[in-house]
């Protein structure tokens, strides 16, 4: 691979990019697997079906215009042209690409993309749900700030093989509205906005000692409601929240994943622990619901 090229590793995948992606983990060139490529270039629409205005899928090909921003054009799961539309902002640029390109990525390679944040306790991984603006990073943000690690925001890839569900660590930052942060002390100043026009950031964190997938423990729907309980989900509700929280789901049918992504739903149910968390929404609440769960996982066995 040329020099223009940096390397890296997220998703369980090793990453060759022409674009520079601060979000992902550095990597050595040396021994780092050529999983996906990311090129800058010309990203023609493709002659497919289209799944909404300016978005074309089929079963290994998506592609979608961001207007202002960027084409994007990714195929057969190993690799995603990039094609910066006028003088956009790199940030949003990385921001469509980061989202909506690797989500259909995972998707193309089978793997499971949930629309999740996710933290290390007691050595295994617990994935918040939740539509956007529901409060996936702002309670992962508050038990990193408690102590436990971020293993990915936004968007988790779970792998399922013999009815266990790993997850990977994916991008190495937050993103926090102004007031998120403000539960935490912390300001905006220095961070890098999400979007141009969004008075949301990113807020680094420091990658993980090891580059490994984590065992799911649990899949955690959250709800807004006066206190804050733990409760299990049973069969149809738990496997309906995971249907519901894939990322871009809308892709599942185009890209003729259909069954396989009700299986991997109904396994995933089956090997982890789905369960809702209500808990109210002012934020100096946060430590009733950061307790709850902590106190739930932090004794689980690691093994």
């Amino acid at each position: 691979m040329s020099p223009r090229f940096r390397h890296y590793r997220a998703f369980g995948l090793g990453w060759q990019s022409e674009l520079p992606l601060p979000e992902l983990r550095d990597a050595d060139a040396s021994g780092n697997a050529r999983d996906v490529v990311v090129e800058i270039g010309p990203a023609p629409a493709p002659d497919i079906a289209t799944v909404v205005t300016g978005v074309r899928a089929a079963h290994d090909t998506f592609w979608m215009e961001v207007p202002g921003v960027a084409r994007y054009l990714v195929t057969g799961g190993t690799r995603i042209v990039v094609e910066p539309i006028g003088d956009a902002a790199e940030g949003d640029v990385r921001a469509f690409l980061l989202g909506s390109a690797v989500g259909a990525l995972l998707h193309q390679r089978g793997v499971l993309p949930l629309h999740a944040s996710a933290v290390e306790i007691g050595g295994r991984a617990v994935a918040f749900v939740a539509p956007s603006g529901g409060g996936k990073s702002t309670i992962a943000m508050h038990l990193h700030h408690l102590g436990q690690r971020v293993i990915a925001d936004d968007l988790c890839a779970v792998e399922l093989a013999d009815g266990r569900a790993r997850l990977w660590p994916g991008l190495r930052n937050l993103k926090l509205w102004r007031a998120s942060l403000g539960a935490i002390d912390r300001a905006p100043d220095g961070f890098e906005p999400v979007l141009q026009t969004m008075d949301k950031y990113r807020v680094p964190i420091d990658a993980l000692a090891d580059d490994r997938a984590f065992d799911l423990a649990a899949v955690i729907r959250l709800d807004w409601g006066d206190a804050s309980a733990l409760t299990p989900l049973n069969g149809a509700e738990g496997v309906g929240v995971l249907v519901a929280n894939t990322f871009r789901g809308q892709l599942v049918g185009p890209m003729a994943r259909g069954p396989e992504h009700w299986r991997q739903c109904v396994e995933l149910f089956a090997g982890s622990d789905v369960l809702g968390l209500t808990r109210p929404r002012a934020l100096d609440r946060l430590e009733e619901a950061s307790a709850l769960v902590t106190a739930r996982f932090a004794g689980a066995d690691a093994s």
